[in-house]
């Protein structure tokens, strides 16, 4: 698997282990600094949770797996998401040089008052973290403006990385061994 830690997780769990959450845990975590590099590192993220959603298929309909039925359905409903978002902005799209039926046109992308009024309470959310977080972090207030934007990428990523990680987890060749390589995580 690509994604070795959701392999043992789950094997764990649908063998009766228990895993749980430790609040006080400190982890040191290096993220891709690039587009290029969140790509790659989010699709082999959707790729190895394909892959062992598929491992674990016929395990998750016992009665005695029940547990870990929530988990399951959790990725079912975002791997859905991902789909409708895709059929959504390729109606957008279609709409652009073919006359679509009423039922299937998208005439914008752009949020309704809903969105907006969203948009404004996350902006709020966000001006008071980076307030408290400005205690720990100096000047950590300058990123406020790109703060909104990043939602906005992550769920585009996020839909199309979905997509391909599916295609790749379904057809990928059985019996090999998984290998990746570390996207650019700012240590040179």
């Amino acid at each position: 698997m690509v994604t070795e830690d959701i392999d043992i997780s789950w094997k764990l769990q649908l063998d009766h282990w228990d895993i749980r959450y430790e609040p006080n845990a400190l982890c040191w975590i290096l993220m891709p600094e690039t587009l290029t590099g969140l790509w790659k590192q989010r699709l082999r993220w959707a790729q190895g949770g394909m892959e062992v959603m598929l491992k674990y298929f016929k395990k998750l309909g016992l009665w005695v797996s029940r547990r870990m039925w929530m988990i399951y359905l959790e990725y079912l409903i975002s791997i859905f998401w991902a789909y409708t978002m895709l059929i959504t902005f390729t109606f957008w799209a279609l709409g652009y040089f073919i006359e679509l039926p009423d039922p299937l046109k998208v005439p914008t992308l752009l949020p309704s008052w809903g969105g907006v009024l969203l948009g404004i309470t996350c902006l709020l959310q966000f001006a008071i973290s980076l307030f408290i977080d400005g205690r720990y972090e100096k000047g950590i207030g300058k990123n406020y403006f790109w703060v909104i934007w990043y939602p906005m990428v992550y769920w585009i990523i996020s839909v199309f990385t979905t997509v391909f990680g599916m295609q790749k987890a379904i057809f990928r060749q059985k019996g090999q061994r998984a290998t990746w390589v570390s996207p650019d995580r700012g240590i040179r």
